[in-house]
């Protein structure tokens, strides 16, 4: 009857101990994630009017993003080719276009 007090009292402390590192562990990784979370400055500026982008026959957009200031959106041109053409957020202002071409 002993031995099995001592057991129980055993297994109390260990599950007191197991939840204490799960406290630590849950703290430390909040502190991370609170580090690594920051939120993008709110661009401010003169709204634009529509900007028209001719884009060439058979093109499609493929995807788009919003980066440092700047819409980076990619083209999917017909023949395999692909294009990410840069525009500034602030005024719609064509920027760049950078084109990929397969080897010779």
């Amino acid at each position: 009857m002993r031995m099995l007090q001592a057991l129980v009292i055993f297994m109390a402390v260990l599950i007191f101990i197991a939840m204490g590192f799960l406290v630590y562990g849950l703290m430390t990784r909040v502190d991370v994630v609170e580090d690594v979370v920051n939120p993008a400055p709110a661009l401010t500026g003169k709204a634009f009017n529509d900007v028209n982008v001719t884009l060439p026959a058979g093109a499609s957009v493929g995807w788009m993003t919003v980066a440092d200031g700047r819409i980076v959106v990619h083209v999917a041109v017909d023949g395999g080719r692909d294009e990410i053409r840069l525009f500034e957020l602030a005024s719609g202002r064509p920027l760049g276009t950078i084109r990929f071409m397969p080897a010779p």
